[in-house]
């Protein structure tokens, strides 16, 4: 996570937690996920109660297994290591409890009452399966993220909202062709480029209040890239050729960083906002280079392949995954920030635009593999690739959000 990033009340199906877990007086972590050679977790997941409970089991459930951390086990098959609880009553008002039991030592590891409304149902969910993954690997959940996206209907094109896990999808914005798109550090703000009448604008949008303002608009085309704290890169062709530009969030500060004969797009900070990711051609076809933030010391990072494209930067900086195009398909691809040891990630169908969750755990990606193009997440080393999106829905280019709670 960004050093500026932070943890926000996400105003959308609030939860009030309650009743802070218990465990021992020291803490054990069971698994520890930055190893190369984890095993899974088996682990049973339960529910009793009213009717609902077992949509918050569901929740739960798709939660966990999708990190690979955890094995599927049916509480009556017998052979889990660990057991979640989870109780639910009331009708619109609800009371829930989460209770988690190492089923080796026979002790319980957590056990956490919560409140919700029953329109916040699918959220219950994701705060119990955040507080299970954090007792059991000391690491941050992601499982109430969203995702930014656009939906393509036939030449119209929308800028959607969603929940991590696909559901809960609604529209941000619905006129002048909102392409590209990222959110501010603090999940704030949502800001997007646009075109009408043949002017492209940033703008900016507050995800609470629905207010819109631009922020910026010239001569040119005119593509957002990158939020670090108060400092906006983006790309832009007003004085011909595109450059990347830095920016305050106001729109003061107009800093020019990028001066090359070829195309110089796609700008994304560094987690520390130190660096600059970013695709250019001059050197003779798209490929992806770095720079410091003040558009120094540039410093060409991949020379495999002839087309490299849409760089976006891991949790801890060690890692660029970006789109290679390979055998005349785009697929990701990762390597270090110091140009070695790439890796490729996808096999199936045109895969682009990654985008890495804020814990570091998953990519989210875009791929026309199966029924149209549809948007899709993955471990970061490439296992347990899930559509999350409706094939019904051309849905692609995601970002995903800073943590919200």
């Amino acid at each position: 996570m960004r050093n500026k990033k932070k943890i926000i009340l996400f105003a959308v199906s609030a939860i009030l937690l309650q009743l802070l877990f218990f465990s021992s007086s020291e803490a054990k972590v069971y698994i520890d996920i930055t190893s190369p050679s984890w095993i899974e977790i088996p682990i049973s997941i339960s529910g009793t109660g009213n009717e609902e409970v077992k949509t918050v089991e569901d929740v739960v459930r798709n939660d966990l297994y999708l990190t690979g951390v955890f094995a599927d086990v049916a509480p009556e098959a017998g052979g889990a290591e660990m057991a979640v609880e989870i109780s639910l009553e009331g009708t619109e008002s609800l009371k829930a409890g989460a209770v988690v039991r190492d089923l080796i030592s026979g002790s319980v590891v957590m056990d956490k009452k919560y409140s919700a409304t029953k329109n916040s149902i699918r959220a219950l969910g994701h705060s119990i399966a955040n507080d299970v993954f954090k007792i059991i690997t000391d690491r941050d959940g992601c499982f109430r993220t969203k995702f930014t996206y656009i939906v393509d209907s036939g030449g119209e094109k929308e800028l959607h909202i969603m929940d991590w896990d696909g559901y809960n999808s609604s529209i941000i914005e619905s006129k002048g062709l909102p392409l590209v798109h990222n959110w501010s550090d603090d999940g704030n703000y949502i800001f997007y480029s646009s075109e009408r009448n043949r002017k492209w604008r940033i703008l900016r949008i507050d995800i609470k209040g629905g207010v819109r303002e631009q922020v910026f608009t010239s001569d040119g085309i005119n593509l957002i890239g990158d939020i670090y704290g108060n400092l906006v890169a983006f790309s832009s062709s007003k004085e011909g050729s595109p450059e990347i530009y830095t920016m305050q969030t106001d729109g003061s500060g107009l800093t020019k960083i990028t001066s090359s004969a070829g195309i110089d797009i796609s700008p994304v900070f560094s987690p520390n906002g130190s660096k600059i990711a970013f695709v250019s051609d001059r050197s003779g076809s798209p490929q992806i280079y770095t720079m410091d933030a003040d558009g120094s010391n540039i410093r060409r990072l991949t020379f495999e392949g002839s087309y490299n494209q849409s760089p976006a930067w891991s949790l801890d900086g060690k890692w660029i995954a970006f789109v290679s195009r390979i055998d005349g398909k785009n697929q990701i691809v990762v390597i270090k920030s110091d140009g070695t040891g790439a890796r490729q990630l996808t096999f199936e169908g045109n895969n682009e635009n990654p985008t890495f969750s804020p814990n570091g755990l998953f990519i989210a990606f875009d791929s026309d593999r199966g029924k149209g193009r549809g948007i899709y997440v993955m471990r970061v080393n490439g296992e347990g690739q899930k559509r999350i999106t409706s094939d019904k829905v051309r849905a692609l280019i995601p970002k995903w959000s800073p943590y919200l709670y």
